[in-house]
């Protein structure tokens, strides 16, 4: 197909398809800038073109967190066409969950909220598999906390469930706690010596066989165009170590992050970042003149802040990842971060040696650089997604 513009050139087909891609990418890069987020989200939920050889239907969460997931389809939407035939929609969870009709679809993602309880989950798959008994149901997992607390509510109902960190021991998903609601607070809570009631999940044995791994805040708008753009720079980095930290939250997280904070500031000679919060662009431009970032837990293992210094060229000392999975693997020590131990004892030892050597500073910050740029630059996100997703079957 060819069309003409005004000034005689003529338009392709694939050029149009190009520029509609490009069009829905800019309105997902900001879906959530201020004043003009309703208007924004709504044109990303329209009908599915009429070509579409698989129609792909995200019901997302409206906070960055979970967008930063949604985002990539919108991105690498060009790339999804070409390679698999498939066409990406989005529209708001609470439509999924009320029971709202989208336009029809061959792969359903579905990515809730904490606030959304088992019964409401249960209820809204049970009636979306109903009214589309074909489509391939997906459970898109936003939350910080490695678990799989609504595993039991979806698992007669997804075909994958999808998250940002896996246990390497998949059976650490099965295993009740007697304190605390994850490992992080089941580990801090005895540490600190503080009480906490036990948590059993109950996830189906059957549900590890389902679960995948997607990126995790590597695919946000922002961190993607850090990575695809200039090798960060290394001559002007004044500051010793980057340690911003929150602390403020529920009784484990606060004693925890509290810890983490005294840990660093108890660094003679070590120069650090001021304490409070400050905009994120004088966050990253603070990062940017660092030459570590000290990265604890959040109520989860994975932080923002773990890509942002892997983007501004921040080596990343953080508790060591070991346990987990992650796509891509961000996190090998030595070689991408530093690990410490999770109680903090060997955070000056780490800390102090690695600022002794500028050599191996520059090497492990551009080892983790590269690495997140190739798997953006070479469109990994695309077959991995379309791997698990099965849109290549």
């Amino acid at each position: 197909m060819q069309r003409r513009r005004g000034n005689g050139e003529i338009l392709t087909s694939t050029m149009i398809k190009n520029t509609f891609f490009s069009l829905r990418e800019g309105i997902a890069r900001h879906r959530f800038s201020r004043g003009v987020h309703t208007v924004l989200g709504s044109a990303l939920g329209g009908g599915f073109p009429a070509r579409a050889r698989l129609r792909v239907l995200v019901y997302y969460h409206a906070n960055p967190i979970g967008w930063s997931q949604v985002y990539p389809f919108f991105r690498f939407a060009g790339a999804f066409a070409a390679q698999f035939g498939a066409h990406v929609r989005a529209l708001p969870v609470e439509n999924f969950l009320k029971g709202q009709t989208g336009p029809a679809a061959d792969v359903v993602l579905v990515q809730p909220w904490l606030s959304a309880t088992d019964a409401y989950l249960d209820t809204a798959f049970a009636r979306y598999r109903e009214r589309h008994p074909g489509a391939r149901m997906i459970f898109l997992d936003p939350f910080a906390q490695c678990d799989l607390r609504y595993g039991r509510a979806v698992a007669p109902h997804v075909d994958v469930y999808l998250r940002k960190a896996l246990f390497r021991d998949r059976g650490q998903f099965l295993r009740p706690m007697p304190s605390g609601d994850t490992n992080l607070s089941e580990y801090y809570g005895a540490l600190y010596g503080i009480d906490q009631e036990p948590t059993d999940w109950q996830v189906p044995p059957e549900l590890l066989d389902r679960l995948r791994l997607v990126p995790n805040f590597l695919t946000a708008a922002y961190l993607s165009d850090g990575f695809l753009g200039p090798e960060p720079s290394f001559s002007d980095r004044p500051i010793d170590l980057h340690s911003r930290l929150a602390v403020k939250g529920t009784p484990w997280y606060s004693a925890m992050r509290a810890e983490a904070d005294r840990a660093a500031r108890a660094l003679d000679g070590v120069t650090l970042t001021p304490d409070g919060r400050i905009p994120q662009a004088e966050f990253l431009d603070e990062m940017r003149r660092a030459r570590l970032c000290w990265s604890p837990f959040g109520y989860g293992e994975l932080c923002w802040r773990d890509l942002e210094a892997f983007m501004t060229g921040a080596v990343l000392v953080k508790p060591d990842m070991a346990h987990l999975e992650t796509l891509p693997d961000l996190y090998l020590p030595g070689e991408t971060y530093l690990p410490v131990k999770w109680d903090f004892s060997d955070l000056e030892e780490v800390t102090r040696g690695i600022l002794a050597d500028p050599g191996e500073q520059r090497r492990i910050a551009l080892n983790a650089f590269r690495a997140a740029r190739t798997y953006l630059a070479e469109n990994r996100f695309v077959s991995d997604t379309g791997r698990d997703l099965s849109l290549d079957a």
